[in-house]
């Protein structure tokens, strides 16, 4: 009798492992599927940075040559200034230097802004770079760990089933021999309070609240 509630018990505690491995190695891939979802949000941030960053400086360049256009055009304005015939012409051409001037201060304004848009955007992009690295370095470092522990969970159970064969092959006439390891519910009254489990042979003692029978049929 002390025997096979001895086997029963070590047995249990077998089970215990097993399943705190099982869960351990179902874990494993979730953690790694949510480190790949955060590198990939990292990565999303970054081209979309980036390309902000490209718009900013295409726009820039674009204002650069304007001003530089515009600044052609006034030189031959003033050119023509000194070649004008009458009062009116003169004032034409005044004016028309006086526009350019305007949209040249205009432009040039709208250059410094762009500038402090590329240099933000510049600072954002390198920032998300190096999330993005970091994402990546806790994604092999951290992703290879788990998948080795799950591969060491496998061993293990491996091991503690072999444990539990070989302590059941032990004592092949007692009923304990005849527990597997699986998913048990402990029977219950119909007040839904769980019933103690009592193994032929052996007197009617409770036994310790987590171990349970499952007998063949």
């Amino acid at each position: 009798m002390q025997n096979s509630l001895k086997l029963l018990i070590e047995l249990q505690e077998i089970e215990k492992k097993v399943r705190t491995l099982a869960e351990q190695k179902a874990r494993a891939p979730v953690q790694i599927a949510m480190m790949k979802e955060e590198e990939s949000r990292a990565g999303g941030k970054v081209e979309e940075k980036q390309e902000m960053l490209k718009s900013a400086q295409g726009l820039r360049k674009e204002l650069e040559r304007e001003v530089e256009d515009l600044e052609r055009r006034q030189n031959k304005s003033k050119q023509r200034l000194l070649e004008v015939k009458s009062n009116k012409e003169y004032q034409a051409a005044l004016k028309e230097i006086d526009d350019i001037e305007d949209l040249i201060r205009r432009r040039e304004d709208q250059i410094i802004e762009q500038m402090e848009v590329v240099e933000s955007l510049t600072a954002e992009v390198r920032e998300h770079e190096r999330l993005l690295a970091e994402a990546r370095k806790k994604l092999e470092k951290e992703g290879a760990q788990l998948e080795k522990e799950a591969a060491k969970a496998d061993t293990l159970i491996a091991s503690l089933e072999e444990q539990k064969r070989a302590a059941q092959a032990a004592d092949p006439c007692s009923n304990v021999a005849k527990i597997s390891i699986v998913e048990r519910q402990p029977r219950r009254d119909r007040s839904g309070a769980s019933q103690p489990v009592h193994l032929p042979g052996m007197p009617h003692e409770p036994a310790p609240p987590d171990l349970y029978r499952s007998a063949e049929k």
